[in-house]
């Protein structure tokens, strides 16, 4: 092992809410794999399981690591309850800057809604650059909802809105 890219490893979980308000969230760590390609065969494995196929393939994460490198150190480790709380903050954001007044769980029984505030969620805490994350909003949007009405501006408006939240600071 002389490089980063020797070091990497790829952890696979499924994760999911379950319980009528979607309250309870279960994580299960599936695997531990030598690149993403081995984590993508597993997840196909998986999904043709029982437990797993009647969940969204979304449902699936593949986290990063590099071998003997310590994590999240830069920024602080994560709280669980932190976490939750962001992913509050969040749709919130996303509710206001669409004129949605649902509440929380209202927004997440809307399946589409959810798993589009999901992907936007994993990356809030990588993109720091307000361009780039209403890029990656818009990217998403447009995949999600074939939603084309809104221009750059109004992404740049709402990647603004989270960044100020500072999701970073835990």
């Amino acid at each position: 092992m002389n490089n980063h890219s020797d070091k990497k490893m790829y952890l696979l979980y499924h994760e999911y809410k379950y319980c009528e308000d979607n309250e309870y969230k279960e994580i299960k760590l599936l695997g531990i794999y030598s690149s993403e390609q081995e984590a993508s065969k597993a997840i196909e494995r998986y999904y043709k399981l029982a437990g797993f196929k009647k969940y969204s393939k979304e449902c699936f994460i593949v986290d990063e690591y590099i071998v003997d490198v310590d994590t999240n150190w830069k920024n602080g480790f994560a709280n669980p309850v932190c976490l939750d709380w962001n992913f509050e903050i969040l749709t919130s954001c996303f509710n206001e800057w669409l004129g949605n007044n649902k509440s929380l769980d209202e927004s997440w029984k809307d399946e589409a809604y959810y798993k589009a505030l999901c992907r936007v969620y994993k990356v809030v805490y990588k993109i720091r650059d307000i361009g780039e994350l209403a890029q990656y909003i818009q990217q998403v949007w447009v995949e999600c909802f074939n939603d084309k009405s809104k221009n750059f501006d109004d992404y740049i408006q709402i990647a603004k809105n989270i960044i100020a939240k500072e999701f970073y600071d835990f």
